[in-house]
């Protein structure tokens, strides 16, 4: 890598370790995205994969890859953080039935092992959890796995096409990688058709709206805001769902998200309140909106639930909401490969 781009890299890393030090001082999610994902995205996981939250979808698939025939009953969570989730996955993996397993959580950061460690030591849960430190643009597994866990990391990823290959062959023949992501424009910003929507409708909302709390400003216009300017957030977004489509086969699919992201996240979902009937029918207009310009093909869903396994061309088509198969849920041209530092594209390809 030349030195530029090893220098850049670097603070990158730097950037992304720094911004998740603290993670309870990072701007959580507010009431009005849970009354979004509640009302209008669970009865689609439920119609998808049979559960109504994340965890059980997690659970409920990595079960069923532990009990399949010469499984070795390993478990791997990419960018597993100060591993929260993997302590209630292996806590409800344990509700199930399940004894003689291991999850091995691989993180970038070591400042997060220590809270990782105490967590699990006071859950009970310590011997089920092995801690390694790792990139996972350069990852490579030295075990055969039953399950690879990416919950929302996907989208921190710069090596894709390394780290996918590298998942693909640490896969057993019967096992499962699952996922729940953000698949959006990269640095998550909005695609020119989306952007034409969210800059028409700034002009009608009520400017306690427009309050961006993250960024700690009032933006009188919306502005499209490139977040992996500094570290890796979002830094290929655009290029997952693409490359899982190459190089996977999917057995379940859900894609969601786009008009709604912005009104629901952390940067403006405080603005709304789940306790006024004018917030929370201005959060129903705009998935009702999206979801009739998705079902037309004019905007592409920026959020995923997958199920994947080893590519297999004679796998039966993947259960999925509506006509929104993966492929049909991948933007117009052909995804951007990577050189050095990934770049955006502002070119409009209708759907």
């Amino acid at each position: 890598m030349p030195e530029t781009k090893e220098r850049d890299y670097q603070n990158r890393i730097r950037a992304q370790i720094a911004q998740y030090a603290n993670p309870d001082g990072l701007i959580q999610l507010g009431p009005i995205y849970h009354y979004w994902i509640n009302k209008h995205i669970v009865p689609r996981i439920a119609e998808v994969f049979g559960v109504h939250d994340a965890l059980l979808f997690y659970a409920q698939y990595t079960a069923e890859a532990l009990r399949q025939p010469g499984a070795t009953r390993r478990i791997v969570s990419l960018g597993a953080g100060d591993c929260k989730y993997e302590i209630l996955l292996i806590k409800k993996l344990l509700e199930m039935g399940e004894k003689d397993f291991v999850l091995e959580a691989v993180e970038l950061s070591p400042l997060r092992f220590d809270r990782a460690r105490a967590a699990a030591s006071a859950e009970g849960v310590g011997k089920h959890l092995l801690l390694t430190q790792g990139d996972l643009n350069t990852w490579v597994a030295t075990e055969k796995y039953s399950v690879v866990i990416a919950k929302d990391t996907l989208h921190h990823v710069l090596q894709l096409e390394h780290l996918f290959d590298a998942i693909h062959g640490s896969l057993e023949q019967n096992s499962a990688f699952l996922t729940t992501d953000m698949i959006g424009r990269n640095g998550h910003m909005r695609w020119p058709e989306a952007l034409e929507i969210i800059q028409a409708i700034w002009k009608f909302i009520p400017d306690h709206y427009k309050m961006n709390h993250q960024l700690k400003r009032l933006e009188k216009e919306y502005d499209n805001w490139d977040c992996s300017k500094k570290g890796f957030e979002g830094i290929r977004a655009q290029d997952i769902l693409p490359l899982l489509v190459e190089k996977f086969t999917f057995r379940g699919f859900l894609g969601f998200g786009n008009l709604p992201d912005i009104f629901i996240d952390r940067g403006f979902g405080h603005n709304l309140n789940v306790d006024n009937p004018r917030d929370t029918g201005f959060i129903d207009f705009l998935e009702y909106l999206n979801s009739l310009l998705i079902d037309l093909g004019y905007l592409k869903p920026t959020m995923i639930y997958g199920v994947m396994t080893r590519r297999n061309q004679h796998a039966p088509l993947p259960k999925c909401y509506r006509h929104w198969t993966p492929e049909f849920c991948i933007r117009a041209g052909e995804p951007r490969r990577h050189q050095g530092i990934a770049k955006h594209t502002t070119r409009f390809d209708p759907a």
